[in-house]
């Protein structure tokens, strides 16, 4: 009775969308309630639990975040009725993708709104169905409907294929740098032209794909230099005209709501910054509806740079973005309890060197206070990721060898200070905060050019070996001992 409940509600659902097609995307949407997406898998024959996924990017953090749901049973004793319930808290429009079975769904999604899908496995497993395996309906129904039947046909990449292969990019021989971008607008207008005729699509689906192939077509012209040279088999660095992005005034790519549509909403934010700043366009218009989540990620991103905010900060945010409020105020707390975390931590001790010392003796006086143990020397930053990565890898190394070896991390003005203050209490070792030029130095001292340098030395004070990147746990032990 449940089963088929469901069945006829979605099937309400979708005669009410065939009354009218979605002609625009909406403004960005915000609010505090959960997104919800109701689902019924048609079919569903397994016995077995198994569950549907649904991967968001969390505001605050940035990072992918998963919800499930158990595609959920009448009785204990019976088969799966196929239905599944999922809550995702996010708190703006934005695209979420669902997983099952090794196959993904984009959907987007509303906060506070439902959408309603059906699976039909019969059809899923044919090769060529003759409807749609997925219908979605509810929030944006059209939209998602069109992006799972059409979104493989018209992929953002696919207006670039006339110069992908090694017989395309011959076009692009002897092109001037206005030429080669001339040819590169041409084939955005070409496929923009088949895109607009396609009366499949719904309006909505349109402005997306053409958002797109917009995205795709600002980012191959800013990799004039590498395209070129690649087609014309040269090393050479190509000199851009001064109006060679003029033609983002006319386009102005980030003032259609659409362009936030085409990746997750506060990853495509940060692009239009990306492209602001490598185009020197600053003036790009940017749709006014996000203008909420603008706001809310500048106070993100200053918390996230170990910024504490100010009771007027805090003041503004509530008045600036209301419905994000609450999540920024809560990674502000967690921020002020990791100050208060960091304060007690005694794992970690910070030491310096005069500032005045050079060359080798920078080395010297590094290593001089760790003489009697084996001593591993590791350069780092704050924004490398090798390097954090490498160091929670290396822990099952540092237990092992605890009290019997020496561990110090040397860092300079490239990692912020405040950064770096807030970062090191988790990294158990003697820590070092250079100037600019005796970390240079350092690095040239061990012919290093990159980071992370590993450089081993042993009880006598004598350089052992030297690594440019983690060699691994099992390498790294052995040089310890």
């Amino acid at each position: 009775m449940k089963r088929l409940f469901i069945i006829l509600a979605l099937l309400m659902a979708v005669g009410a969308q065939a009354k009218g097609r979605l002609e625009h995307l909406p403004d960005i949407k915000y609010g505090s309630e959960p997104a919800r997406i109701k689902g019924l898998i048609k079919d569903y024959t397994t016995k077995h639990k198994e569950v549907m996924l649904c991967t968001y990017v969390a505001f605050g953090s940035g990072e992918s975040t998963t919800v499930n749901s158990v595609i959920s049973t009448m009785y204990p004793s019976e088969p799966s009725d196929g239905t599944f319930e999922l809550e995702i808290p996010i708190k703006y429009t934005d695209r979420v993708s669902l997983r099952f079975r090794e196959k993904n769904y984009i959907v987007l999604l509303n906060p506070g709104e439902e959408v309603g899908v059906t699976i039909d496995m019969k059809l899923l497993d044919n090769p060529n169905p003759k409807k749609p395996a997925v219908i979605f309906t509810g929030t944006l129904a059209d939209f998602n409907n069109d992006l799972y039947q059409y979104g493989a046909e018209y992929e953002s990449i696919k207006i670039l294929e006339p110069i992908q292969s090694r017989e395309g990019l011959d076009k692009l021989r002897g092109l001037s740098v206005s030429e080669y971008r001339d040819f590169v607008l041409k084939l955005y207008d070409d496929s923009k032209k088949k895109l607009m005729a396609d009366k499949r699509l719904c309006g909505a689906f349109k402005e997306y794909v053409d958002a797109t192939y917009k995205y795709q077509t600002i980012v191959k012209t800013l990799l004039y230099n590498t395209t070129l040279n690649v087609a014309n088999e040269t090393e050479i660095t190509y000199e851009r005209p001064a109006d060679y992005y003029n033609y983002l005034q006319t386009m102005q790519p980030f003032e259609d709501v659409a362009f936030f549509y085409t990746q997750s909403t506060l990853a495509a934010l940060l692009t239009t910054n990306v492209v602001k700043n490598f185009s020197d366009q600053k003036d790009l218009r940017i749709h006014p509806s996000t203008r909420q989540l603008q706001m809310a990620n500048k106070y993100s991103q200053s918390i996230a740079e170990f910024n504490e905010l100010t009771a007027d900060d805090i003041s503004n945010v509530k008045k600036e973005c209301p419905e994000l409020a609450d999540a920024i105020i809560q990674q502000n707390d967690e921020l002020l309890k990791r100050i208060e975390e960091a304060k007690k931590s005694t794992a970690f001790k910070v030491v310096n060197i005069d500032e005045d010392l050079k060359g080798a003796d920078i080395f010297k006086a590094l290593i001089a206070p760790y003489k009697g143990k084996p001593l591993l020397v590791d350069f780092w930053a704050t924004w490398c990721g090798p390097c954090k990565a490498a160091m929670k890898t290396i822990l099952p190394v540092k237990e092992a060898l605890a009290g019997k070896v020496n561990f110090i991390y040397v860092t300079g003005p490239s990692s912020p200070k405040k950064t770096w203050e807030m970062t090191i209490p988790d990294i158990h070792g003697d820590h070092y905060y250079v100037t600019e030029a005796q970390y240079s130095d350092l690095l040239k001292q061990f012919e290093s050019n990159g980071i992370p340098t590993y450089v081993v030395v042993d009880k006598e004070g004598n350089v052992k070996n030297k690594y440019i990147g983690y060699p691994g746990n099992e390498v790294m032990e052995e040089q310890l001992r």
